[in-house]
């Protein structure tokens, strides 16, 4: 199992927990291990998925793709791709935080979470080989959340990024320090553990729905409105 460095007190305060090592490789494990994080969230009515990443050492020569072990087949590879859309739609909000190298399954999963921190130390690439970037979702994703001309720069290239330089495309925060990362960290955990049972989730459905056309979106935005109205209105009394 990947190790972290962040505190116990942060991890008390999440309905759910997942750690990936930064250069972990795709394995049914894994997939179990996402599939479990999602199942704790489908009954929680509070606290945030809290996903730990990064933190191993450089992935050996004898396995440059950083991404499967030989011999994986697509089986494998569609039923990680499916875990990860059950995770990025969980039902509550999930908080990313990578320290260390964060590449492979590790920046797939960063790549579908709510809210990104990452350490001073922290450093992110696409996994890739001989024949160019791993071609799975992380590609659409990155397209979606960062625009095409970006995304074909980081996949052609391949570059590392520091946190610095992933600020505002691959994560939303960093720090000076790496307690200072984890300290926010601590603060987010608190702040989004707040949000009512699965509001969350129907307003990222809406973000996600946003290549709608206006009237093909505008039925999902009008039941949500109905819906926090709803909350909001004195209970009646029998």
């Amino acid at each position: 199992m990947p190790t972290t460095h962040l505190t116990h007190s942060l991890t008390d305060g999440a309905a759910a927990v997942l750690t990936v090592g930064g250069n972990e490789q795709l394995t049914p494990e894994l997939v179990s291990r996402v599939a479990a994080v999602v199942a704790q969230t489908e009954s929680a009515d509070g606290g945030v998925v809290l996903l730990l990443l990064g933190g191993d050492a450089a992935p050996t020569a004898q396995d440059p793709a950083g991404f499967t072990p030989s011999g994986t087949g697509i089986h494998l590879v569609n039923t990680w791709e499916r875990a990860l859309r059950r995770l990025e739609n969980a039902g509550r909000p999930t908080l990313a935080v990578a320290e260390g190298d964060c590449t492979g399954p590790a920046l797939e999963v960063l790549l579908v979470a709510d809210y990104r921190l990452a350490a001073p130390d922290a450093r992110l690439r696409l996994a890739g080989a001989e024949d160019g970037a791993w071609p799975g979702t992380a590609v659409h994703r990155l397209a979606n959340q960062i625009g095409t001309a970006r995304a074909r720069r980081l996949l052609l290239l391949r570059p590392w990024l520091s946190a610095a330089e992933a600020v505002g495309d691959l994560v939303d925060e960093t720090a000076g320090s790496t307690r200072e990362i984890r300290e926010r960290a601590a603060a987010l955990v608190d702040e989004l553990s707040a949000l009512p049972g699965q509001e969350w989730s129907i307003r990222r459905r809406l973000l996600f729905d946003s290549g709608l056309s206006y009237e093909e979106a505008l039925g999902a935005h009008l039941a949500a409105c109905d819906r926090s109205l709803r909350r909001r209105q004195p209970a009646t009394r029998p």
